[in-house]
Order: C-alpha cells, then sequence, then structure tokens
C-alpha cells in the first residue's frame, strides 16, 4: 500500500497579456508540478465555436445560466481536481476575475478543488494597465483586437483592482527569474506560518 499524496494548487490569476502564463510557466517547471492553462485546455473548441469578446466582469453569485466562459472554467476546475486527486500537485493559471475578488466566489473555487483550503494558494500577477495594453499590441493576438480598441472597458478599475482574499502579488514588471525568486521568498514565509 503507498502512502497517500498531499497535492496543492496554485491559482495564477491576472489580467490577460499580464504576464501570468509565463510565470506560471516557469514556477510549474521549478517545482516540477503539473501546469494546466484555461486557455491551453478550451481555446481550441471555444475558437472552433467562433469565440466572442469576452471581458471577464467579476461578479460574487454563481451564474444563473452557464455562458460559454462558464463551461470553459468548468473544464479547466474539473481537470485540475482530477490531478489533485491522482497527488499531482498544479500550477494553474487563468483570468479567475470573480474567485479573486469575491470571498464567497474564492470559497467555491476551493470548494470544487476538493483539497482544504489550506493547500490552495492564490497568486496575483501585478501588472500595470499600460504595459498590459503594450504587451497586447506586441503578440498582435487576433483575440486581443477589440481589448486593444477599447482598453478601458476591458481594463476597467473592477477587473485590474487587486484581489480580495488572501494572496500573494507579482510584480509584473520583473524579470522572469526575479518573480520566480520573489514568489518563492513570499511562499516560504506563508508556509512557515502555517
Amino acid at each position: 500500500m503507498t502512502e497517500e499524496r498531499t497535492s496543492e494548487a496554485i491559482i495564477v490569476c491576472g489580467v490577460p497579456a499580464s504576464g501570468k502564463t509565463t510565470f506560471a510557466q516557469n514556477l510549474a517547471r521549478e517545482l516540477h508540478w503539473t501546469f494546466l492553462d484555461l486557455d491551453t485546455l478550451t481555446n481550441p473548441l471555444f475558437e472552433y465555436m467562433g469565440g466572442e469578446f469576452l471581458v471577464d466582469v467579476p461578479t460574487a453569485q454563481p451564474p444563473a445560466r452557464a455562458s460559454v466562459n462558464d463551461i470553459r472554467y468548468t473544464c479547466l476546475f474539473d481537470t485540475t481536481r482530477e490531478n489533485l486527486g491522482l497527488g499531482n500537485s498544479v500550477v494553474v493559471v487563468a483570468p479567475f476575475t470573480s474567485e479573486r475578488t469575491f470571498p464567497a466566489a474564492w470559497a467555491r473555487l476551493v470548494e470544487r478543488l476538493v483539497i482544504p483550503a489550506s493547500r490552495v494558494h492564490l497568486v496575483w500577477m501585478d501588472t500595470p494597465p499600460d504595459e498590459v495594453v503594450s504587451r497586447m499590441q506586441l503578440r498582435g493576438a487576433a483575440r486581443d483586437l477589440e481589448k486593444v480598441k477599447e482598453p478601458e472597458r476591458f481594463l476597467s478599475p473592477g477587473v485590474t483592482r487587486p484581489p480580495g482574499v488572501g494572496h500573494i502579488r507579482i510584480d509584473g514588471l520583473l524579470t522572469p527569474c526575479e518573480q520566480i525568486d520573489q514568489f518563492l521568498e513570499d511562499f516560504a514565509v506563508r508556509e512557515a506560518v502555517h
């Protein structure tokens, strides 16, 4: 009989083009954890269906009727929960706008993962709005075109404010190595407290 492995989840959030995916990939590589990205898991089907101009508007309540975006997150949560159930620790990346804004939405996320709340950690990629727009213009992705036209709608104060739940803040302007060092230092301090 093998000993049960304790799995953990690091949830990396932030607005599109904030640098969260690059950070999350580097972190997963550093920790040797599974990497799960909302875009990788769901974009091919989402784009096949025609996509939509998504502005992830934060809401405290669960949706009364699931949108395409809600279904995308369900795919991500289910895949995350399966990995955690197998004993794999994960680094998960998506905007998580509602979950990082409202404690009730965060509590629902933690409940869906079926591991203790103490083993689910939120990381906020904090990148200034002007830098986000600049990065979107540089990458020139089709999904960003409408957002670059209307940055004030996409980067509203409700979307860009820091999380309303406990988190580790990562400066989006640091180099990738500096970001990992900052995270590991902050994470070690948090783990020592718990």
